[in-house]
């Protein structure tokens, strides 16, 4: 918090509210496993409680962050004096999205902007660039609340609490069902909602329990993988699959080629997001009773039990694991499982879908038991049913269950069966509207390979419009082989067997450069591949705009690809990242053995020599608390600067403002206008956006520029001008 403090008042305001609100996020996403952390309610049916009469804010009170002393950012709730509290903010996204540049220090209502930023560290519906986006730039489904440990935490009404427990990503939570409440996305029409508070210190409810409007039900903690105290405040649809619901799976996100964070940002499950949680703060605030009564309820001071004197304190072998989060359900005694379901379906057909249980040696589990139920999940309920959502043990008979899909619509969809923490999927079944019959093969592909990268190919068994069909049911074997290029299939021969939907999917990964065609051969019947192109990397093609300079310095050597053979052009580069690319590129000298001397770096890591010979050299000169923050993003003034001060001539007095948002007078005004001048960044418009991080694609395409200019005698930059 001292490095907090310093910042603050350096009025280095980006970055002070940027690393208050990481460090106000929970980070459980960080090690999210949709197969591990799912919390089911444990209670079914319309539970009763008093009629719904309003609203509270989850959390009453809040602290004056900007008017803290340096005791006093340390202390919990009881241990702040009254004066130092006050009414939590009101939660309103055009303070969330108000550019931190243009608060000015001794302005009252910029100081209610401030302590609204950092009390609502993430907003709902919000990533995690802390770039003042605000709602909608994300897929976060709750607001995360920053205050003090042990801030009491309110029931935002009436309703009945469906769990109360604890998980290793949400820590101590609890979710609170509220039945006949307004429907947010209805005016006029009524719904049940569940709303659920995590991280919590302690709650002093149980499972079952009726609790009233303004009753306190909790603390605010730090429990599970939240990084400083606060509460994670989400409001779930009823129909949600669990609670608290997340918006995507892990699985997901790695195929979309996103880590927890980046898919987030990516925007990945937005429409999951919108489905099954509304904003929870917008619905307690249209609805605040402000004459409500507020309950009172003991304040622990440590995450300890509650117990009174008279209850025995648990023994440690039967505290909950990850495995027993819900319980209602207790155990499961068998090893996988397995979701058998047909290749294909057809609309307004039923075929039966087979659910076996299995044991360590993947052999049928007869007599498997488990207590509680099994949940059953389709992708998209719009294509498929299941004439069941959910079936205990004794829907087993033998080990194996039965259960009946019927299709609506073309598509496809997957299933999902949970049991306790655990998901287990299926296959895709695709819905088709006929079965033509098999008239070619066809090889499906993108048009790109990276070379040493798998690249998925589709071996499809076509009609004579080139639909793929399951009305392949020849005997013979087909093969894979190459008309032109070099490399390796995953799978190189298939049957019928193979070709049931219609499609076969197999990895082809390239040993060389060269462009790709791939021959099927069947018997007589011989077909070619249109051609699959080199290219650097999957995600940034010939097509794209700044391929040239992605190119070029990828040929130089100062950037590269990740594993995958993505470029990830959006991803934030920083502080560090940022120096090596730009002494990489520019050809700027390293020294080797200088000494790193910030507090939070350390001699020895892949940064140290740039790091330390930049310091040396005056382009970076980190913070007054003696910091770098080498892992913060960097943004487009603090790169510019980095740049500027590597020997070029830049006038310091800058007449006119080069941008709308760019004052003459600011310390980076001569680095924006020489960046003008020289048309350094790909910007078209009156506005720069100064704060804004600079993603890898950005990076490359400045460097870039830079070297173009510097062969060009200080020509200003065009798109006509190449590198050497």
């Amino acid at each position: 918090m001292k490095t907090l403090r310093s910042q603050l008042q350096n009025r280095h305001v980006r970055e002070w509210i940027s690393l208050l609100t990481l460090l106000g996020v929970s980070v459980f996403g960080v090690n999210y496993r949709y197969e591990t952390h799912l919390l089911f309610t444990s209670l079914t049916g319309t539970e009763e409680h008093d009629p719904f009469d309003g609203t509270v804010m989850p959390i009453q009170e809040s602290p004056r962050w900007t008017h803290l002393t340096d005791e006093q950012w340390d202390m919990s709730y009881q241990e702040l004096p009254k004066s130092a509290l006050g009414p939590i903010p009101e939660y309103r996204n055009d303070y969330l999205t108000f550019d931190s540049d243009d608060l000015v220090w001794g302005n009252a209502e910029h100081d209610i902007i401030r302590d609204t930023k950092i009390t609502f560290s993430v907003a709902y519906g919000d990533n995690y660039e802390f770039d003042d986006s605000g709602e909608g730039s994300g897929t976060h489904p709750a607001v995360d609340i920053k205050v003090p440990e042990n801030t009491p935490v309110y029931s935002i009404a009436n309703g009945v609490v469906i769990s109360a427990g604890t998980s290793s990503s949400f820590g101590k939570y609890i979710v609170v069902r509220h039945n006949g409440v307004p429907d947010p996305n209805f005016p006029g029409q009524t719904t049940t909602l569940d709303s659920s508070y995590s991280h919590l210190s302690d709650f002093f409810v149980t499972e079952g329990e009726e609790v009233a409007k303004g009753e306190v039900i909790g603390q605010v903690g730090d429990t599970g993988t939240a990084t400083t105290y606060h509460l994670h405040f989400q409001l779930d649809t009823d129909d949600a699959p669990w609670h608290p619901y997340w918006p995507f799976t892990s699985a997901e996100a790695s195929a979309a080629g996103y880590s927890f964070w980046e898919a987030v940002t990516a925007g990945v499950g937005e429409e999951n997001m919108y489905r099954y949680t509304r904003n929870p703060l917008d619905f307690v605030q249209d609805h605040l009773d402000e004459d409500a009564t507020l309950t009172d309820a003991p304040i622990v001071s440590t995450v300890e039990s509650t117990a009174t004197p008279e209850e025995e304190e648990p023994e440690e072998e039967e505290t909950p694991t990850e495995e027993e989060v819900d319980s209602s359900v207790v155990s499961i005694d068998f090893s996988d499982l397995e979701i058998s379901t047909p290749a294909f379906i057809m609309p307004g057909q039923n075929e039966s879908i087979r659910i076996t249980l299995l044991d360590e040696a993947g052999e049928v589990r007869k007599d498997a038991d488990f207590e509680g139920s099994m949940t059953l999940t389709v992708s998209d309920e719009s294509t498929a049913k299941l004439n069941r959502s959910s079936i205990n043990a004794a829907d087993f008979e033998d080990g194996v269950a039965e259960l009946s899909l019927y299709a609506d619509h073309e598509g496809e969809v997957t299933l999902t069966a949970t049991v306790a923490t655990r998901s287990y999927y299926s296959s895709t079944v695709y819905v088709i509207a006929s079965i033509e019959p098999f008239a070619k093969f066809g090889v499906a592909h993108d048009g790109f390979f990276v070379p040493g990268k798998p690249e998925s190919i589709q071996i499809q068994s076509q009609d004579l419009t080139g639909k793929p069909t399951p009305g392949f049911y020849g005997d013979g074997t087909i093969e894979l082989d190459l008309v032109q290029g070099s490399g390796s299939f995953s799978k190189d021969k298939f049957t019928k067997k193979d070709l049931t939907t219609g499609i076969a999917t197999v990895d082809f990964t390239s040993d060389s450069d060269e462009n790709v065609i791939i021959r099927v051969t069947y018997g007589t019947k011989v077909t070619e591949s249109s051609t699959l192109e080199s290219q650097l990397f999957s995600d940034v093609s010939e097509l794209h705009e700044f391929y040239t300079s992605v190119s070029y310095l990828f040929e130089k050597g100062t950037v590269q690809g990740y594993p995958d053979g993505s470029f990830k052009p959006d991803n934030t580069v920083s502080r560090v990242e940022a120096l090596k690319f730009i002494f990489s590129g520019l050809d700027q000298g390293v020294n080797s053995g200088l000494t790193v001397s910030f507090s939070d770096t350390s001699n020895g890591e892949w940064y140290s020599d740039v790091l330390a010979t930049a310091a040396s050299n005056g382009v970076v000169q980190g913070y007054p608390d003696g910091s770098f923050k080498p892992t913060q993003g960097v943004n487009r003034v603090e790169f510019l600067k980095m740049i500027g001060t590597l020997g070029l001539e830049i006038d310091p007095v800058v007449e006119e403002d080069p941008y709308e948002d760019v004052n003459n007078l600011s310390w980076y005004a001569p680095f924006v206008a020489y960046a003008k001048e020289k048309n350094l960044f790909p910007i078209s418009g009156d506005l720069f956006y100064p704060g804004d991080p600079m993603s890898r694609i950005e990076v490359a395409e400045v460097i870039y520029r830079m070297i173009v200019v510097e062969q060009n005698g200080g020509t200003p930059y065009t798109s006509l001008m190449q590198a050497n």
